[in-house]
């Protein structure tokens, strides 16, 4: 960034503040004396050595009668008048805590800001060794590489790019280096009706080891100016915070961003768009470093833009499970979210490792198990999904380092190429070389054995596998005897064995208290819309009844689930982009414009509410107020989504199962190892004697009870956790506030 984008500053007041500096002052004290307020992030995770501050004016109150000082220095004249507040970028701020005072005649309030580094860690933990850097493989939208990495932590300078749309169409084209407008710059028209050239600034540099994007549209050739008092009519006033898809265990910067980091869809109507290589579970499958990342990328894009109205999630796959954790154990974040193709967490989604058991089951017995024999006592809408967990995540397939694997899965050896193979985990030559298993990447919250290994919370011991199946009269008695015999589990290292996996008590109490399982009591008060598309008969591992899934969590913690709204539709090839990881275009733009409208609706609701969750569902769109499906041809179906397939949208929508929902479990599926009750013979009809007694050594300790609810489970400890030391939470408290002192305090 140019030092000149850096320091400009614009005349007047900005329609983009309003908003925030109204929800800000409207908290602050009405007496006399002035309140501060951080308005780029909590007031204990400030990063970078700024921090955007909100000074309010006492009634009466000119500016000039205002001094502002920072540990003692005056930095007054930092400061802008914008209604009856004054906004300034404070600069300079030392490591650990500082003292922010405003004083308007005797009357001083104080903030204390906690600053941390740049390159983090705040909350997160100890940060992952061995790390590698990728800033030199990073390709920016102009075709440049980043650059080489400048120090440990990966940082990289900063680079802006500035791109444009050609009246030609087509993809972004870099803006002259002049920044002078090319005879072929298009316009576009903005949310709030303002036609302005279509030029955005992509800014790409590194924060927290992660490489960052932020983008919005932007005209330099109109001399626009860069600073976060700045007028900028381009920008909306609001962003989207976008996440990337898949899980795995890290040790690298990485050099994907979130897919729609560059969406049209949302950079024409104005909105600012933020990602980081961070917030991929591709990358380093961590929920809470990506919580830290897009906290310290927001604070960033905050203070270069100013303060938007919200910010809202956005992301399939992997990035709906960052989503969904994120806002419910780091919440002030998102201010929404828009999960697509969406799992509620990681580690309560037990298909890699039930998939790849089933399977071996199935090839190595004497029972002979046809295609949908095999879907039937998965529970899925075909085996084929099953072969596709299989082909992400089993260990025997994963045995050979593919290149650049998406998904390392279980295996603790299997790591990114990027990682050598010297340094990486083997049982016999470096048993302590780095793990690169999933669970790996939440070695900080879960902690780890003697060995090195993370507490796994996989436990397979009294599930019955095939159960419904069974019952259902899909599948024989003597292939459901024989499956479960067979089944065996995965020790820690993602091996095979013959006995059922158990789970470490350790692992599983921290899985719930330190939230990698995602109950959901947290996400009742943010308006969440999810988008399913149809994968029907379709292999795909993205199985819409974990939609379901997390609507169960939310009905069963906040006592109904009205705050989600489920939009489902058919794939359907007439429509430019049908059958992406959030369904389709047509489906991503009607998602992106109801958030935007349900999240404006709450801004502009100034009434009383005694509670979040009451403002959340009075904004709610008045066309959204139950579920939607969209079948071929666009057509809208309004109707409440429905487990058991029903309605209109139901036959052609259908949800199907899973392998744990099939033996039993309820649809919460957040049993990590269940309680048992004993074995009764008379729950099976049609077993042979010799059947029920080897169903019996099987389970000899009982079989599941999902009455009751997981070995381990315990509520979560409290949000914004922080890890000082792996397997450790501890809370960061309640936000500093602003302190009254002098005349007012003595009253």
């Amino acid at each position: 960034m140019r030092p000149a984008e850096r320091r400009g500053r614009g005349p007047g007041a900005l329609r983009i503040f309003l908003a925030c500096v109204a929800a800000a002052l409207a908290l602050a004290p009405t007496g006399v004396q002035a309140s501060i307020r951080v308005l780029s992030s909590r007031a204990d995770t400030v990063s970078g050595d700024n921090a955007l501050l909100a000074v309010s004016l006492p009634k009466g109150t000119a500016p000039s009668q205002v001094r502002i000082s920072l540990d003692g220095v005056d930095v007054t004249t930092a400061f802008t008048a914008r209604g009856e507040a004054m906004i300034g970028l404070v600069e300079g701020l030392k490591p650990g805590k500082n003292t922010v005072t405003a004083t308007t005649g005797r009357r001083t309030s104080r903030l204390s800001l906690v600053n941390h580094s740049r390159s983090g860690p705040i909350f997160s933990g100890p940060q992952q060794t061995p790390f590698f850097c990728e800033t030199d493989q990073f390709k920016l939208p102009d075709g440049s590489l980043l650059g080489p990495a400048q120090d440990a932590s990966c940082n990289a300078p900063t680079r802006v790019v500035y791109l444009y749309r050609s009246t030609a169409g087509g993809a972004f084209k870099v803006l002259p280096t002049d920044q002078t407008a090319p005879s072929d710059l298009a316009t576009t028209t903005t949310l709030e009706g303002r036609t302005v050239n279509y030029i955005v600034r992509v800014e790409v540099g590194t924060i927290n080891r992660a490489i960052y994007q932020m983008a919005v549209l932007f005209d330099p050739t109109r001399g626009e100016r860069v600073g976060p008092t700045a007028p900028h009519p381009g920008w909306n006033g609001r962003a989207v915070y976008v996440f990337g898809g898949g899980v795995t265990s890290g040790y690298h910067q990485g050099t994907v961003l979130g897919e729609d980091a560059l969406s049209d869809a949302m950079l024409s109507r104005g909105f600012g768009v933020m990602s980081s290589t961070l917030s991929v579970m591709g990358t380093v499958g961590s929920d809470v470093v990506s919580a830290e990342t897009a906290s310290m990328v927001k604070e960033h894009f905050i203070e270069t833009y100013g303060a938007p109205t919200y910010v809202f999630g956005w992301g399939g796959s992997g990035g709906s499970m960052q989503q969904h954790l994120i806002a419910n154990n780091y919440p002030g974040i998102l201010d929404g979210i828009v999960p697509g193709t969406s799992f509620p967490d990681v580690y309560s989604l037990t298909m890699s490792e039930d998939c790849a058991l089933m399977n071996r089951a199935f090839e190595g017995g004497k029972s002979t198990w046809t295609e949908e024999q095999k879907r039937a006592a998965s529970g899925l809408n075909t085996w084929g999904t099953c072969g596709l967990w299989l082909r992400f995540f089993s260990p025997e397939l994963m045995l050979a380092r593919q290149a650049a694997p998406k998904f390392p899965g279980l295996r603790a050896s299997n790591c990114h190429l990027i990682v050598p193979r010297e340094l990486t985990y083997d049982r016999v030559n470096n048993p302590r070389g780095a793990r690169c298993d999933i669970y790996s990447a939440s070695r900080n919250s879960l902690g780890f054995d003697k060995s090195g290994a993370t507490y796994r919370g996989f436990d397979n011991v009294g599930v019955q596998y095939g159960l419904q199946a069974y019952r259902q009269g899909a599948i024989s008695a003597e292939q459901f005897v024989e499956l479960n015999e067979r089944v065996g589990g995965i020790d820690n290292d993602g091996e095979y064995r013959a006995a059922r996996a158990v789970a470490d008590p350790i692992g599983l109490r921290r899985m719930f208290e330190y939230g990698r399982i995602n109950e959901g009591a947290n996400l009742g008060t943010i308006p969440i819309i999810d988008i399913r598309p149809n994968t029907d008969r379709v292999a795909e591992i993205h199985d819409p009844v974990n939609s379901e899934v997390m609507r169960a969590r939310l009905i069963r913690s906040n006592g109904d689930a009205a705050n989600q709204v489920i939009v489902r539709g058919e794939a359907d090839p007439t429509v430019p982009g049908a059958g992406t990881v959030s369904g389709s275009a047509r489906m991503d733009l009607f998602a992106l414009l109801k958030m935007d409208e349900w999240l404006s609706n709450m801004a502009k609701d100034g009434r009383g509410y005694t509670n979040a969750r009451a403002k959340v569902l009075a904004a709610r769109p008045t066309d959204l107020k139950t579920d939607v499906c969209f079948l071929k041809g666009w057509i809208r179906i309004d109707e409440a989504s429905d487990i058991r397939n029903g309605g209109q949208c139901g036959p052609r929508l259908p949800y199907f199962s899973e392998t744990r929902l099939t033996a039993g479990e309820p649809l919460t599926r957040d049993v990590l190892k269940c309680r048992l009750r004993p074995l009764r013979k008379s729950d099976y009809q049609g077993l042979t004697p010799a059947q029920a007694g080897r169903l019996k050594a099987v389970f000899p300790t009982g079989v599941c009870d999902y009455s009751k609810p997981s070995v381990g489970y315990a509520p979560l400890k409290t949000t914004w956790l922080s890890y000082p030391q792996p397997g450790v939470g501890a809370p960061m408290g309640p936000e500093p506030a602003s302190v009254e002192t002098g005349a007012a305090r003595r009253r």
